[in-house]
């Protein structure tokens, strides 16, 4: 795995690439919030910051953008996605239509092992929110669902949801309001009973009303960031920068 050496500079080791761990870097601070909804990316400042060079950061900005995690604007740089009300409804709705099948197909397929799997893994979310890893908190949760999509043995819909997680990740830990975030793992407990009734309509209708819940919690207006520092957000003091 790559990792930033004394310097805070990434060399890489041939598994993962300089602007993929940087990516992650990225990624676990949109989810932990140390970068706003609209915060502008100054790829100068970042590549100082990381201590990689500018050619690096664009490539990362690349794949951000290509994920939907950031956008990139001619002539004006690069910004943290900042998903308006209507995107969030029709990401929402999208996984409420999928997952409403999915919890069918795991409620009437539902065996002890596959219950006993999905506990465990609900263990380790209840852990998560214990412990105030709020963006393990948000992993977890969608891995939960993916899970989920994993049991119903079809990986083209395990592939679109993955996708469609990866955008509502983004969209809770960016909106969420932060009095009621415990509650979505209670939630999954009971989505859990409902799966294992091996009733589909009661699992369907349980994970309606939990998908609802998480999108009515959904906070879309917030201030606009002000000026960032980039070193304090991830860490680090700023590097001259390396190839």
């Amino acid at each position: 795995m790559a990792k930033a050496d004394e310097t805070g500079s990434y060399k890489g080791s041939g598994k993962l690439r300089p602007e993929e761990m940087i990516y992650q870097e990225m990624l676990d601070a949109i989810l932990d919030r140390r970068l706003e909804p609209g915060m502008k990316l100054i790829e100068e400042d970042l590549a100082q910051t990381f201590g990689v060079s500018r050619a690096r950061i664009r490539a990362t900005f690349l794949q951000l953008a290509h994920d939907k995690l950031i956008n990139l604007v001619p002539n004006r740089g690069a910004f943290v996605s900042e998903p308006t009300i209507d995107e969030a409804i029709e990401v929402f709705a999208a996984r409420r239509m999928i997952e409403d099948g999915v919890a069918r197909k795991v409620a009437v397929s539902m065996t002890d092992e596959r219950a006993a799997q999905i506990r465990n893994h609900l263990d380790r979310e209840h852990d998560a929110h214990h412990r105030g890893d709020h963006r393990a908190a948000i992993i977890l949760s969608g891995e939960f669902h993916l899970l989920l999509a994993r049991l119903t043995g079809n990986l083209v819909i395990e592939e679109f949801l993955e996708r469609l997680i990866l955008r509502s990740s983004l969209i809770i830990a960016m909106y969420e309001s932060p009095q009621p975030v415990d509650c979505s793992h209670t939630e999954h407990d009971d989505l859990l009973k409902a799966l294992t009734s091996g009733d589909p309509d009661v699992a369907a209708a349980e994970m309606s009303r939990h998908l609802d819940a998480i999108r009515d919690r959904l906070q879309l207006q917030r201030p606009k960031p002000g000026k960032t520092d980039f070193a304090s957000i991830f860490g680090r003091n700023p590097k001259s920068v390396a190839s």
